[in-house]
């Protein structure tokens, strides 16, 4: 098998053009998907249920390609054969045959993200300027020795009879924290920004891996940052909704909620972070709080990782597959999307905000909560004290 390199772009198409032409309007709302479909271990569910939903676009994470994990075969080759679709995959890593890998874990391959489509495509990658862990030097320490880094694929689609739409498939990093991930965010914002002007009609989908929170917090594997602390009463999720998805450039060229003065010269977010941490206009229909995506660790890890951003189109219907996770270890996200105007952005910055409010009002409560629960406790162990010592004076009398 013909494996390339991280940073390099693989493609295939098996659309039958015959049976329709790739400039056929299409009579409904675009159908659009985003899931991380667990390194396709069961790759034949993960098909079935997409031959099902009959997508027009698919964004997918952790393509397997040549690994021994996941039965040596050409997972983004299949997918796009038994769809009939056309596809890219970014390249991200080198999945390196070792000892010190299990046999769930087992490389000899490449891995990474893909877009699939019924329409014509041309890709191209964003390299992340922030790579918070580095796998060539330490992933063997995490039993998965790999080379490579994060890279998110881009690809331009151009919808029959439409405008082109930009699609982003992105596998942010896993073995970091809030801090980490806000810069590979950073990363897409910067480009989707730059691209608004002549192509407003995007779609940032992908697997973000917000979940440095509840039992996570605790963990210096899943969250290394001071920010799993500082962000209390929040998850991962609503941080990012409360301090970055709700500022927009009308409120200012710089992210000032990001600046806390109080916090000492090192460890705050750098300048460049400020001026990239202004949303551009997305939004995610997906509750922040009741949409989990991912439960792991008997449910004690639960979490929104996944997110399906959408840039000037109207979203129809969304829904979630996959909910008993039986085909990956991730829900599938569906939306049916439909172009919009400008006003669609005003629309989404008010709903962002509106949402922004609830979620600190939802901190506040929490901690007050926390706070009277442990001042309750505090006043009972000293009422119990005080009962025994009450008890042990009698008795000496």
């Amino acid at each position: 098998m013909d494996l390339g390199l991280p940073g390099e772009i693989l493609t295939y198409d098996y659309r039958n053009k015959t049976e329709r032409p790739a400039t056929a309007e299409i009579p409904r709302p675009l159908r659009v998907v985003q899931w991380n479909i667990e390194r396709g271990y069961k790759l034949d569910a993960v098909i079935s249920m997409l031959e099902k939903l009959d997508a027009d676009i698919l964004c997918l994470q952790e393509i397997d390609i040549g690994n021994e994990r996941s039965g040596g075969e050409n997972h983004g080759q299949i997918i796009a054969q038994r769809l009939g679709l056309n596809g890219g995959i970014a390249i991200e890593f080198q999945e390196l045959r070792s000892p010190c890998r299990n046999m769930e874990q087992q490389g000899g391959g490449i891995h990474g993200n893909a877009v699939y489509s019924k329409f014509d495509m041309s890709f191209r990658i964003v390299d992340h300027a922030h790579q918070p862990y580095n796998w060539p030097r330490d992933g063997a320490l995490l039993g998965e020795p790999r080379t490579g880094r994060r890279f998110t694929l881009v690809a331009e689609i151009s919808v029959p009879k439409r405008p082109p739409v930009l699609a982003y498939s992105a596998h942010f990093e896993c073995f970091t924290g809030i801090i980490g991930r806000v810069g590979q965010l950073c990363d897409l914002l910067l480009d989707s920004r730059n691209m608004a002007a002549n192509r407003p009609h995007q779609l940032v989908f992908g697997d973000l891996n917000t979940f440095a929170h509840s039992l996570a917090r605790f963990s210096p594997r899943y969250a290394n940052g001071w920010y799993r602390f500082r962000a209390l009463g929040m998850s991962e999720p609503e941080w990012w909704m409360k301090n970055i998805l709700s500022w927009y450039a009308d409120d200012g060229e710089n992210n000032r909620r990001l600046n806390d003065e109080s916090f000492p010269g090192n460890m705050r977010f750098s300048d460049e972070i400020l001026r990239a941490a202004v949303n551009p206009g997305w939004f995610d229909p997906f509750d922040t709080v009741k949409d989990i995506t991912i439960s792991n660790h008997a449910g004690w890890m639960t979490a929104k990782a996944d997110w399906a951003f959408v840039r000037q189109f109207s979203v129809v219907r969304h829904w979630m597959e996959n909910r008993d996770f039986d085909a990956a270890d991730h829900r599938c996200l569906v939306l049916e999307i439909e172009y919009a105007h400008l006003e669609v952005l005003d629309e989404h910055r008010t709903m962002a905000r509106r949402i922004a409010h609830d979620l600190e009002l939802r901190r506040t409560t929490r901690i007050w909560a926390w706070c009277s629960l442990a001042a309750a406790t505090v006043l009972s162990c000293v009422a119990v004290r005080l009962a025994r010592s009450s008890m042990v004076s009698g008795l000496a009398r």
